[in-house]
């Protein structure tokens, strides 16, 4: 099973951008930030904010703030900072309870800090998927989010929450996925798509997968 995964991760690293991405090395695991360029720009001129869901110590997300900022959005920032929820059935044990945890949200400000992002170009949302939902206006809608929660669950109710709140022509990235594997985000993206949502793909590599919602659906 590992092989077959190891040899999946090489292919799609391998393969040929779709839709236009810019080429260059990538980890799997992290978000390029010239594919982030790449993919705000596709999200240009449509309506609402940018987020990521799951950032961790904010590698993609100063990033991703700083391309809201210079399109005069707000970008949004959700997670525990307390590291991973307990796994589930779906989950094995790859990614225990508190795995990347930073210490806090106060830590992560610190750490946006120090990589120059103004304060008022973010909001923090601050709890476990779906809690950290709670508190957000039913109004709020995205350009471009991404999604990095690699346990299943959380994933299963991040694209609940997230794909109605994203606008028409919004850019959808989604990591962790792996066409040949069922547990971890990979289970709940498959069942994610086999539900026909209205979005289409725009491109897959590195273990990500790239989607936009359709104008008409």
């Amino acid at each position: 099973m590992l092989a077959k995964l190891l040899k999946q991760i090489a292919q799609q690293l391998q393969r040929p951008h779709a839709g236009g991405a810019p080429p260059g090395e990538r980890r799997p695991g992290s978000w390029h930030h010239a594919d982030l360029e790449w993919l705000a720009g596709l999200a240009a001129d449509v309506l609402g904010d940018f987020a990521e869901i799951g950032v961790f110590r904010g590698a993609a997300f100063r990033k991703v703030a700083a391309l809201a900022y210079s399109q005069d959005r707000l970008a949004h920032a959700f997670d525990s900072f307390q590291g991973m929820a307990p796994p589930q059935a779906e989950d094995g044990n790859q990614y225990p309870a508190g795995k990347f945890d930073i210490g806090g949200s106060g830590t992560f400000v610190q750490l946006m800090n120090d990589a120059g992002v103004p304060r008022d170009a973010y909001r923090l949302w601050v709890g476990f998927v779906p809690e950290c939902f709670k508190e957000v206006p039913d109004t709020l809608r995205f350009a471009f989010a991404i999604l990095d929660l690699d346990h299943y669950q959380p994933t299963v109710d991040g694209l609940k929450w997230l794909a109605p709140r994203m606008s028409p022509g919004g850019i959808l990235a989604l990591d962790d996925y792996l066409e040949s594997y069922d547990k971890l985000a990979s289970k709940a993206i498959k069942e994610f798509l086999a539900g026909k949502p209205d979005f289409d793909t725009v491109a897959q590599f590195n273990q990500q997968l790239i989607l936009r919602k359709r104008q008409n659906p």
